[in-house]
C-alpha cells in the first residue's frame, strides 16, 4: 500500500501575591520567595491600553532576568520588550528595526500586518516561558487576569496564549470577570473558593487629578504620541467623569491613530463609534485634518474585517468634503484597495474605476503640489494599480509598473527620500517575477529590497521559499535563519523551514522547526501531516499516528492525513480502520492511487473480489 506524499507547502502550596500596585522593585523581591506564586494583573483596557495586565508581567520578568544576568533571553526578545515596556522603551533599544519601524511622516507608506503584533504576543509568551523554567521554582504559578473580560484583543489573546503553552511548565491563568472565576484551557476546572476570593478584589480607579496635572503641562499632549500612549487612557476617563463627549471624542481619535501606529488594530477600531458622532465638529472645515483622520480610522477598519463599513464612512465623510484633488486622489485610492485588498469578493471593475479616478484628480492637481509629492503619489497610485494587475492575470503589466515607478521616484527624489516604498517597488517586483517563475530576477529584485530595508523579515522567508523552488536547500535555510533572527517568532517561518530540512531528509531538525510552528499555531492541519511524517520516518510511529488524528479532528477531509493514516492502520492490521480512511479518500478524491490502496486492504481482509474490482477501477482511471 503506497502512503501519499503530504502536501507539503511553503507558506507563508501557599503562594505569594503580587498585586497590580506592588512596584516594579517591591513585585521582583516579593515574587521570588518560595515556594510558589499568586500574580494578579490588571487587565482593563480602559487602564492599561493593549497590553494591560500583560505588560505589568513582563516587567517583572524583564526586572528578574536582568538581576539574573539572562541578557541573552532579553535581547532574544528585545523588540516585543521594547514594544510593551513604555516606561523602559530608552532602555531597551531595537537592534533591527525595519523601515515600517523607522519611517515618518508621509514616508511611512506601509502598515505592519495585522500578524506583526501577534508575533509580538508570541515573543511575550516565549519570555515568560523561559522566566519560568530560568527561576527553578517547583510549584505552580497562578497568573490572575483580573476584569478579563475588560481586555483588548492583544491581551486577551497572549493570556489564552500563555494559559495553552504554559499549562506544561506549570503555568495556570485565571480569568477574572463579572461572571466570576474560570482557567483559561480548562474552563470546567473548579476554581477553589479562596483563590477565587484572592482573584476578585477592588481595582483602582484612574488618578484624574494627574490626567489633568498631565494636560497643563503638556497642552499639546493629544499631539504628541507617546504622551498618549502613557496618558490617553486617564485623560479620556477624565472626560468621561465631566460628561464631555466632545473632548472625550477627540481624545479617542488619538487613540485611534496611536494604536494604528503601532499596528494594533482592534485596538484601534474599538474607538470607531465613540469618535464618528463628533468627528465633523472635531475636524470642521480642515481638509487635511479630515483626510489624515479617515485615513486612521479606515485602516483599523478594514484590518479587522470591517471593509464595508470603512468604505461607508470614507465615502460619506470625504466624498462631498474634500475639494483639493490631491486629497481626493488618495480617496479614490483608498476606496480602490476597498474593493480589492479586503473585500470579501473583490470587485475588479470598481477597483479599476477609483484608480482611474485618483490619477485623474492627480492630473487636476499637478502645478499646484510639489513636483516630489507629484511624482511620489502617481508611483503610489500605480503601484495600486500594478495589484490590480496581478489580479486580472496581467503580471508583465504589474512589473513593468512596478519598475517603472521605482525609476521615477529614484530620478526625481533621490536615493535617500521615499527608500521604504522604493523598497516596497523592489519587493512587489519580485514577487510578481516569482508568480512568472523568473525566479533568478525575482531573487535580484529581492536583494534589491533588502539593501534598503535589510531588517524586514519577510522579505528573508519568501527568499527561503524562492531558493526552495530552486532546490538550493542550505542557502534557503541561512535566508530562513535571518527571518528568524529579524522578527518575533511567526509559525509560518518554522513551517517554510521545516518543509526545507524534510527535503534534505534532515528529518530531526525537520521535526523540530514543525513543532515550533505548531506551539505557535497549533491549527495547521498540513503541519501536523508533515510532521507526522517526520515521525514515521525517525520510528516514531505512534507519534505519527497521534499528529494524523490530530490533523483529521481539525480537517476531516484532509487526504493526505487519511492515506497516510490508513498506511500505518494497514502495517498494524488494523483493516476495518485502514478500510474506512479509504473509503472516505476515495469519495473526496477518486485517483487510481487510491483505488489500488483500497484494493490492497479488501485483499488484505481476504475480499480477492472487491480487491479485483479495485484494481480495474484503477486502470479505466488511468486509461481515461
Amino acid at each position: 500500500m503506497d502512503q501519499a506524499s503530504p502536501a507539503i507547502r511553503v507558506r507563508r502550596g501557599r503562594m505569594t501575591m503580587i498585586t497590580a500596585t506592588t512596584s516594579a522593585a517591591r513585585a521582583n523581591d516579593v515574587a521570588l520567595k518560595p515556594p510558589g506564586r499568586l500574580v494578579l494583573l490588571d487587565a482593563r483596557f480602559a487602564h492599561g491600553g493593549a497590553w494591560a495586565g500583560v505588560e505589568q508581567l513582563i516587567e517583572m520578568a524583564w526586572h528578574d532576568l536582568r538581576a539574573r544576568g539572562r541578557v541573552d533571553l532579553l535581547a532574544r526578545n528585545e523588540y516585543a520588550l521594547h514594544m510593551v515596556l513604555r516606561r523602559h522603551r530608552d532602555a531597551i533599544p531595537i537592534r533591527y528595526a525595519s523601515l515600517t519601524d523607522l519611517a515618518a511622516g508621509v514616508e511611512r507608506t506601509r502598515n505592519f500586518p495585522l500578524d506583526r503584533a501577534y508575533r509580538i504576543g508570541h515573543a511575550l509568551v516565549d519570555l515568560i516561558l523561559a522566566w519560568r523554567v530560568d527561576t527553578g521554582e517547583a510549584a505552580r504559578w497562578t497568573i490572575v487576569a483580573q476584569r478579563f473580560d475588560e481586555a483588548q484583543n492583544l491581551a486577551t489573546r497572549f493570556f489564552h496564549e500563555l494559559a495553552r503553552r504554559g499549562a506544561a511548565i506549570g503555568i495556570d491563568v485565571l480569568a477574572q470577570t463579572a461572571g466570576g472565576t474560570a482557567w483559561l484551557g480548562a474552563p470546567d476546572r473548579a476554581v477553589p473558593a479562596e483563590l477565587a476570593r484572592q482573584a476578585t478584589v477592588d481595582l483602582p480607579d484612574h488618578d484624574l487629578a494627574t490626567a489633568a496635572q498631565a494636560l497643563r503641562d503638556h497642552p499639546d499632549l493629544l499631539s504628541q504620541m507617546m504622551l498618549v500612549d502613557r496618558h490617553g487612557p486617564a485623560i479620556l476617563a477624565m472626560h468621561d467623569a465631566n460628561r464631555d463627549d466632545l473632548l472625550a471624542a477627540r481624545t479617542a481619535l488619538r487613540m485611534i491613530c496611536l494604536f494604528n501606529h503601532f499596528g494594533y488594530y482592534h485596538e484601534s477600531a474599538g474607538f470607531v463609534d465613540r469618535v464618528l458622532p463628533y468627528f465633523d465638529a472635531i475636524v470642521g472645515d480642515d481638509e487635511d485634518s479630515r483626510w489624515n483622520y479617515l485615513g486612521n480610522i479606515y485602516q483599523g477598519l478594514v484590518m479587522t474585517g470591517r471593509a464595508d463599513e470603512a468604505r461607508g464612512i470614507v465615502e460619506a465623510r470625504a466624498a462631498a468634503q474634500l475639494s483639493r484633488p490631491e486629497l481626493r486622489a488618495k480617496m479614490h485610492y483608498l476606496l480602490a484597495m476597498a474593493h480589492l485588498r479586503y473585500a470579501d469578493a473583490p470587485d475588479l471593475a470598481a477597483t479599476e474605476q477609483h484608480l482611474d479616478a485618483a490619477l485623474a484628480d492627480l492630473a487636476r492637481a499637478r502645478g499646484t503640489i510639489p513636483e516630489s509629492d507629484d511624482a511620489f503619489l502617481t508611483v503610489f497610485i500605480e503601484n495600486g494599480l500594478a495589484f490590480l494587475r496581478v489580479r486580472q492575470g496581467r503580471r508583465d503589466e504589474a512589473l513593468a509598473l512596478c519598475q517603472h515607478g521605482y525609476r521615477r521616484l529614484t530620478e526625481t527624489l533621490g536615493e535617500d527620500k521615499h527608500r521604504l516604498h522604493r523598497s516596497v517597488l523592489q519587493y512587489n517586483s519580485a514577487q510578481v517575477c516569482t508568480m512568472l517563475g523568473q525566479l533568478d530576477l525575482a531573487l535580484e529584485f529581492y536583494a534589491r529590497a533588502i539593501e534598503m530595508d535589510p531588517y524586514y523579515s519577510e522579505y528573508y522567508n519568501e527568499v527561503g521559499n524562492v531558493l526552495q523552488r530552486q532546490e538550493r536547500y542550505d542557502e534557503a535555510l541561512a535566508a530562513y535563519a535571518s527571518a528568524d533572527r529579524y522578527s518575533a517568532p511567526y509559525p509560518e517561518l518554522f513551517h517554510n523551514r521545516g518543509v526545507c530540512e524534510a527535503r534534505l531528509d534532515a528529518w530531526d531538525a525537520a521535526a523540530a522547526s514543525l513543532t515550533r510552528s505548531l506551539d505557535l499555531d497549533p491549527d495547521q492541519p498540513d503541519v501536523l501531516v508533515l510532521r507526522a511524517e517526520a515521525a514515521e520516518t525517525l520510528g516514531r510511529e505512534d507519534a505519527a499516528l497521534a499528529d494524523l488524528d490530530a490533523a483529521l479532528a481539525i480537517d476531516r477531509d484532509l487526504v493526505a492525513a487519511r492515506v497516510n493514516r490508513a498506511v500505518i492502520r494497514y502495517r498494524r492490521a488494523d483493516y476495518a480502520a485502514a478500510l474506512a480512511d479509504m473509503d472516505v479518500v476515495v469519495a473526496l478524491d477518486d485517483d487510481p492511487d487510491h483505488r489500488d490502496n483500497r484494493g490492497a486492504i479488501h485483499r488484505a481482509m481476504g475480499n480477492a473480489a472487491l480487491a479485483d474490482r479495485e484494481r480495474a477501477a484503477a486502470a479505466a482511471l488511468r486509461a481515461a
